[in-house]
């Protein structure tokens, strides 16, 4: 009795492990078509209505169907007409981001998670910045180190902001990382959508305090980055993002 009973358990584990999950007709219609897509160069094109309902081996409402999920993620463009039919395509990092921050705020996910997860990935990136050597880092570094040195003195949000970008772009086109950089910019689009504006703008001093503040902890960070000390630039960049959060904290709704 116990044998059978141990021989049942096996056999169950057993179709467990081999059973493959189920997928509808529309799902692996979808999966093959995404794989041609991908195989081909941006704008190639791939079939019409006929060819690929022939060469997917499904209904024309299948081809349709699948095509349509192939159209919401960015990796298939359709025209329509006489001289119509599918064309292979690329999700922009722009589409992303959007679209994911729109997914978000249905969430209803909060502020203080995105400010986590924003500083989180800015000490990494700042680490990973720092262990480079490139004639690029260098001029990177003597880029900005000059620019926070002429900011004028009543320097507002808007400049600190279009300083901030810039940055952020040129260091991640120094990691390379562009995963990375889509996460953090995931982040910072639905940032946007949750930024509000204070119903009373900050007072002067408050301003230059925290101009002054963000322009000393970006040496810092530039300073690490310079001495190539991952350490130092991860503490420098979590200095930076306590210095944003009280920033964004009076504005993430």
């Amino acid at each position: 009795m116990r044998r059978s009973l141990d021989l049942r358990a096996r056999l169950c584990l057993a179709v467990r492990v081999t059973a493959s999950p189920f997928k509808s007709a529309i799902e692996a219609a979808a999966a093959r078509l995404r794989e041609k897509a991908m195989t081909e160069e941006e704008g190639a094109f791939i079939g019409n209505e006929d060819n690929l309902q022939t060469a997917l081996g499904v209904s024309r409402a299948t081809v349709r169907q699948a095509a349509r999920i192939l159209e919401g993620e960015g990796m298939l463009r359709v025209r329509r007409g006489i001289n119509g039919g599918y064309f292979a395509a690329r999700p922009s990092a722009d589409t992303i981001e959007k679209s994911v921050s729109a997914y978000l705020e249905t969430l209803n996910v909060a502020g203080e998670d995105l400010l986590t997860i924003a500083s989180v990935l800015w000490v990494e990136v700042l680490r990973k910045a720092a262990q480079i050597d490139t004639p690029r880092k260098r001029e990177i570094i003597a880029r900005y180190r000059g620019l926070l040195d002429t900011l004028p003195p009543d320097t507002g949000h808007r400049e600190v902001l279009e300083v901030e970008a810039a940055l952020r772009n040129d260091i991640f086109e120094l990691i390379d990382s562009r995963y990375i950089e889509l996460i953090f910019h995931i982040n910072m689009a639905f940032s946007e959508r949750r930024f509000v504006v204070p119903d009373e703008p900050e007072a002067p001093e408050e301003i230059a305090a925290f101009v002054a503040a963000w322009r000393n902890a970006r040496r810092m960070e530039l300073s690490a980055m310079a001495d190539g000390d991952g350490e130092l630039a991860a503490l420098a960049a979590r200095h930076m993002r306590n210095i944003w959060q009280q920033q964004m904290r009076k504005r993430i709704a």
